[in-house]
């Protein structure tokens, strides 16, 4: 597969901003190709070779009352549908209420080139069959049904609009994950997973043995009871808590909506000095995009330093609202989502995992968790299950395996109590969406409510 090459998603964009009527255009296109394919105990059930195209326009009005506009997406870019979607949009900005305070749209900037990580973009079906079938045979031999994905991924993405504005970059992500179950039903699925924007990254036979090991290790698990443990969360359980801070916790519009953990806090040192979180679309192993959905450069920001919470991510008109820089963390315009971080970042720290054990005389070693959900914004209120591998330490040593729990904990209260960082930072998902570089952490008091029988 080839995605659309740069000079001819410019050429698309630039003709559609120059034929436009409106006071302001602003023309997106995002090209993605994109090779899975999931594996069960039967082998490959599904599989995609897609190439896909979404092209956005944004027009605005400029009316005594303030700014008019609306978005119109197309799936081609195609001359005729693109010229409509172009009409749609007009249409519906000519509807739309006018607001005052919107921002005129900026002009010509400087982003750092990006292109797709071409090993990346041709890795085959018949590597990822490689992949599988070495999963499989490992799972057979340990009595255990294994369930999967194998994935590569590239994006390419170009912004014009009609002050001068031009932003282009590219992004690449291959992935790697297993389950491993044992199949006579008596325990939960070993979980391992990798993801690198360099496909030669993946360490295929380092997934399949850990997801093998905690399959075999997981067999008849020991209920426990529910109450607090000193934890130790491998980087995919810290992963679906901290991403809740992206979705909902460091951007400006929650923060002005008093309804963000940064409330009242700025700058307080409430956390260990160890810890750190940054947003970093330059973070060299797990880039992200270099632009906003504005085309306006993302920055690095600071968001726990030293152990005190820093200022928000902004957009251009959140920036003006707070008084703050805009750091570039815009939603395609016009949308009623504020800016938000998508490339979180952990510091890591000293430990290894196996000293953040040894650490713990009576708690836990959980590998994921799951279905977890956002009870209350301020303190990050989450609840959610273990998943994928839960066992038991005592005097420093990984025991015997243990019925999943369900967790009620706050997570800014957790943070707090973090008592070890591990030194080998991962980049991490959690099942809902999203993506973070963080290491293990080691956490005191972790507060557990209920168990179940598996």
């Amino acid at each position: 597969m080839t995605l659309l090459s740069s000079d001819h998603a410019l050429e698309v964009c630039q003709a559609l901003v120059k034929a436009s009527p409106a006071d302001e255009t602003e023309v997106t296109l995002q090209s993605e190709e994109d090779r899975f394919v999931r594996f069960s105990p039967e082998g490959p059930s599904q599989n995609g070779d897609r190439e896909r195209h979404s092209l956005s326009i944004r027009v605005r009005l400029q009316s005594d009352a303030g700014w008019k506009e609306a978005r119109a997406t197309v799936g081609t870019f195609g001359e005729t549908e693109t010229r409509a979607a172009l009409g749609r949009a007009m249409a519906l900005a000519g509807a739309a209420a006018p607001d005052s305070k919107r921002l005129p749209l900026e002009g010509a900037v400087e982003i750092p080139g990006s292109a797709p990580h071409r090993p990346t973009q041709d890795h085959s079906f018949r590597e990822k069959a490689e992949w599988i079938e070495r999963a499989m045979a490992r799972c057979a031999e340990a009595d255990l049904a294994p369930a999967g994905l194998a994935r590569t991924t590239v994006y390419s993405r170009t912004l014009v609009n009609s002050s001068g504005r031009v932003a282009e970059g590219a992004l690449s992500r291959a992935h790697f994950s297993l389950t491993a179950t044992p199949t006579d039903g008596t325990g939960d699925g070993g979980v391992a997973e990798q993801t690198h924007c360099d496909v030669g990254c993946i360490d295929a036979d380092q997934v399949i043995a850990r997801a093998v090991d905690r399959g075999r290790r997981g067999r008849n698990p020991r209920l426990l009871p529910a109450q607090e443990y000193t934890v130790v969360l491998e980087p995919l359980a810290v992963s679906s808590l901290m991403l809740f801070l992206g979705y909902a916790g460091f951007g400006a519009q929650e923060l002005h909506e008093r309804r963000s953990p940064l409330v009242g806090r700025i700058g307080e040192r409430m956390f260990p000095d160890g810890l750190q979180l940054h947003d970093d679309a330059g973070s060299a192993d797990h880039p992200g995009w270099r632009f906003d959905g504005e085309g306006t450069p993302r920055t690095r920001v600071p968001l726990i330093q030293d152990g005190a919470f820093g200022q928000p991510v902004t957009d251009a008109r959140w920036a003006k609202m707070l008084d703050l820089p805009n750091t570039g963390h815009s939603a395609p315009q016009p949308s009623s989502a504020g800016p938000a971080p998508e490339n979180l970042v952990m510091g890591a720290g000293m430990e290894s995992v196996e000293q953040l054990i040894s650490g713990v005389d009576n708690g836990l070693l959980i590998s994921q968790f799951h279905y977890t959900n956002l009870i209350e914004p301020r303190d990050m209120i989450l609840t959610g299950m273990t998943r994928g591998g839960t066992f038991h330490i005592q005097g420093g040593q990984v025991g015997e395996s243990v019925c999943n729990l369900r967790f009620t904990q706050s997570l800014v209260e957790a943070l707090t109590r973090v008592s070890g960082i591990g030194n080998r930072p991962e980049i991490v998902g959690a099942l809902f969406d999203g993506e973070i570089v963080c290491p293990a952490l080691r956490i005191d008091g972790f507060r557990f409510t209920s168990a179940t029988e598996l």
